[in-house]
């Protein structure tokens, strides 16, 4: 064979080569049933729409074989840093490259799911500000002596804003409680008390809201396939996934969509109103409420600035002594040290609202001393 001969040969290897690399990275959805290697290849691509596909066709096969090189994939995600998030938005955005990036990780996160895959650990924790909702489906399914301590830190971390993995955290631990969280959770509890202050014989005033949310669209890219993501929920629904027991079971439900846009927004937090019936499971008896509340509005009549001072004290006492009764009871289950039920109650929060109209005496918060864990908070009115 001549030099050129062999030139031409190589030559014509290559282009073969790069048409078919070309080919699997524009339509890999064309090829009907691929092989376990070739699916193998392109989770391993780098190439996050081939990544994308790859996870798609493992949950379609059911191909178990290939859910070792899905967790090689997912070991390598590597958290997304403020620094990536294009300068100049007034809302954090991903660079497209980097969208794409984490659209392949959570068609990986939903296979492994779907496949009921182990994830270890370490993997979950990278995985957690982007993907939280998922991480705390497979978080619910470790055993509890690997998933006690990834829950504890889950529940401690919460600047990661991944409050539905924070709650499914909660909730996990309520059932198995290790040293140090029943003192957390109780003295993390805030109580808002809104404290009218109000003519005499002239009525109170009462306060209401309300809340929504709502969930966004799917948000289809063409060549992408449609994979699932999770929505949490306290509510049973048809086909959703039991994700913790407990006094309020916790589901998640998948949907399909081809592009990720974090975690839809849900009711599935760590509010006060959470921790207190957390707090009433480890206390043994799920159906009993506890007898304070998170939520309290007070009107008291003004008739001086001592008589308000002294009412306003005694209704801060009436709290206190409810939260203390429920630390002690918590001590003598052993769930607190004596030490930490003297330590931990909820934090009360006060919100002043002078109701008495222009004219009124003005009065005055820094002239009441407040108790441990009583704080002035601004009024929402």
């Amino acid at each position: 064979m001549t030099f050129l001969h062999r030139l031409l040969c190589l030559a014509f290897i290559s282009v073969a080569i790069a048409a078919h690399g070309l080919a699997a990275q524009t339509a890999p959805e064309s090829e009907a049933s691929p092989s376990e290697e070739t699916i193998r290849g392109w989770l391993r691509s780098g190439e996050p729409r081939l990544v994308a596909w790859g996870a798609h066709d493992v949950l379609a096969k059911g191909d178990s074989n290939l859910i070792p090189d899905l967790l090689f994939v997912a070991s390598q995600w590597q958290t997304l840093s403020p620094q990536l998030y294009s300068e100049g938005s007034k809302l954090p955005r991903l660079s497209p490259e980097r969208e794409r990036q984490r659209d392949a990780m959570a068609a990986v996160v939903d296979t492994l799911i779907q496949m009921k895959g182990t994830v270890p650990g370490e993997t979950l924790r990278n995985l957690a500000p982007e993907f939280g909702n998922a991480v705390a489906v497979l978080l619910g399914r470790m055993p509890v002596d690997a998933g006690v301590p990834l829950a504890f830190d889950f529940y401690r971390a919460e600047e990661n804003h991944a409050y539905g993995l924070q709650y499914v955290s909660a909730a996990l631990l309520a059932l198995h409680p290790p040293p140090g969280f029943t003192a957390d959770l109780l003295a993390k509890t805030n109580v808002y008390a809104t404290v009218f202050a109000i003519l005499p014989g002239s009525g109170g005033i009462g306060v209401g809201g309300s809340d929504d949310c709502g969930i966004t669209s799917d948000d289809s890219q063409e060549g992408w396939p449609k994979t699932g993501q999770y929505i949490l929920s306290k509510e049973k629904s048809e086909g959703a996934m039991l994700v913790v027991v407990g006094i309020d079971p916790i589901y998640a439900v998948r949907r399909e969509t081809s592009h990720y846009a974090g975690d839809p927004c849900s009711h599935v937090a760590l509010g006060p109103n959470e921790r207190v019936r957390l707090i009433a499971e480890m206390l043994g008896n799920p159906s009993k409420e506890i007898p304070w509340q998170t939520r309290v509005v007070e009107n008291i009549e003004f008739q001086s600035m001592e008589q308000f001072k002294i009412d306003l004290l005694a209704f801060v006492e009436e709290q206190q002594q409810m939260h203390r009764a429920t630390a002690e009871a918590l001590e003598s289950r052993g769930l607190l040290e004596k030490w930490e039920a003297q330590q931990s109650l909820p934090l009360l929060r006060l919100s002043l609202s002078d109701e008495r109209g222009k004219g009124a005496e003005p009065i005055s918060k820094d002239s009441i001393h407040l108790p441990d864990r009583v704080e002035w908070a601004p009024s929402p009115y």
